[in-house]
């Protein structure tokens, strides 16, 4: 709706709150005269850029990201929590303000509405004023990193050694150290495989693997493309061949949108990170200002700040996608331009025409490891009271983590609490769900707490993985 449909719509109440808030001068008690005055002000041009200016910086945070929506209805919750950092009453002033208005059918889902022409005014504003703060430089620089579709290359990799070794896992769940140094000599991309004690968050087996083959491994088994299956890692042939015949941009899709999928836990504004970068069209940039253009929509996760989320979780990580390039002006230097790429440009689009509202809000969550630990990714004092009956606090320096065990499976049912409600409540709040191996071991010593089978012997706790 644009926003003459909008006040047509709005009650004389309304308008005459609008009228006074943009200091227009009317007959109050007549819905035309205050309708046409509030029309002539938004199409009067220097009217109009005194209106959007206000607009923006009085709401600045919520309306960045109002303004990068792929659209222009939204529902009251969610709107809310857009506008919570302006205080009680933010929806009704922000009504007021003339900016936001309720849509005419009572039934919608979505009963707030941003007209369509005043999103666009607010965009174009905002695009122009987030051009102006980014350096730019007009050749290539001099050292250009870029990995185009190699992410894809080494997934055949991957699959292929799965197809012609025997892939087994380890008791935490991970593939076995020298099949990951086999693997890093095949990739097209090498990483690291040294890894630091903490690590979690950014994918179901980022606890295991470096970043790029964790974003890989998960890919291939959210895709069905390799199965674990009874402690081995197995290629799923017919799935296999159904990917392949998919085109090389689609594939990028697919994977793009896992990536956000994975990191929107720790990241919650990745998706409006991704859409301010399209915004940028393909010059390139300087990094340094892009950082600082984006931190508004930027947080620190536990063991990362800011910068290496920046850095490692959002920059690097898309050079991998094939989303973007980066560039130094000499071999030894680090990175100073970011580019997209042609095809990233494509995939950002793709992504915006999108709904993404599901990848962009995550409610208290935690994340349940092969090591029996569990890490809560969003401190929430509800959450951990709950799971407090049958797991210990593992001290820690930043980390809210506890860990699982039978004595502490058997003290929760000693003192009479539901297991079976417990367990529903981590699987709803887990990011990726309870692993295997901690599923089967939860299982056993529950009965054995409960005299059904006997008890597994008391070797230690349990293991963790060599990462």
């Amino acid at each position: 709706m644009r926003l003459n449909e909008c006040l047509n719509h709005a009650s004389v109440p309304t308008l005459q709150r609008i009228a006074k808030s943009l200091h227009l001068t009317c007959v109050p008690y007549s819905k035309l005269d205050i309708l046409q005055s509030i029309l002539e002000a938004w199409l009067d041009p220097d009217a109009r850029k005194t209106m959007v200016h206000r607009w923006c910086t009085e709401w600045d945070a919520a309306m960045r990201r109002v303004v990068l929506q792929p659209r222009h209805a939204f529902a009251r919750e969610e709107m809310a929590s857009l506008l919570a950092p302006y205080g009680d009453g933010a929806i009704d002033r922000a009504l007021e303000a003339g900016w936001l208005y309720v849509h005419p059918d009572p039934a919608t889902k979505f009963p707030l509405i941003v007209p369509v022409d005043v999103q666009a005014a607010c965009h174009a504003h905002y695009v122009a004023a987030w051009r102006a703060q980014v350096a730019k430089r007009l050749d290539d620089p001099p050292c250009v990193r870029e990995e185009e579709d190699a992410i894809l290359a080494d997934l055949e990799t991957l699959v292929a050694y799965v197809r012609d070794h025997d892939v087994r896992l380890t008791t935490t769940g991970a593939m076995y150290k020298r099949n990951l140094e086999q693997l890093m000599q095949l990739f097209e991309v090498e990483e690291s495989l040294e890894l630091p004690r903490w690590r979690f968050g950014y994918g179901k087996r980022a606890f295991a693997y470096p970043d790029r083959l964790a974003l890989i491994y998960d890919f291939a088994c959210d895709e069905g493309v390799i199965v674990e299956q009874d402690g081995r890692v197995e290629v799923d042939d017919a799935r296999w061949m159904a990917w392949k015949s998919r085109l090389t941009v689609v594939k990028l899709r697919r994977f793009l949108r896992h990536y956000i999928a994975s990191y929107r836990g720790p990241i919650p504004r990745l998706v409006d990170v991704l859409r301010l970068i399209r915004r940028l069209g393909g010059d390139w940039l300087d990094l340094a200002s892009l950082y600082e253009l984006c931190l508004p929509f930027l947080n620190a996760f536990y063991y990362d700040s800011t910068e290496d989320v920046w850095r490692t979780r959002i920059v690097k990580m898309l050079v991998h996608l094939g989303v973007a390039r980066i560039g130094s002006d000499t071999p030894e230097s680090p990175p100073k331009w970011f580019q997209t790429t042609e095809v990233g440009q494509e995939l950002l689009s793709q992504g915006d025409a999108e709904s993404t509202a599901d990848l962009t809000e995550r409610r208290p969550a935690l994340v349940v490891q092969p090591n029996f630990e569990l890490v809560v990714v969003s401190p929430d004092p509800r959450l951990e009271e709950t799971i407090a009956p049958f797991v210990e606090r593992i001290p820690s320096d930043g980390v809210r983590a506890y860990r699982v065990l039978a004595h502490t499976i058997a003290r929760g049912l000693r003192e009479g609490h539901d297991f079976d409600a417990w367990r529903a409540f981590v699987v709803r709040h887990s990011l990726y769900g309870i692993p295997q191996n901690v599923e089967r071991m939860l299982a056993r010593w529950v009965a054995a707490s409960r005299g059904e089978t006997e008890a597994e012997p008391e070797d230690g706790r349990p293991g963790e993985s060599w990462a």
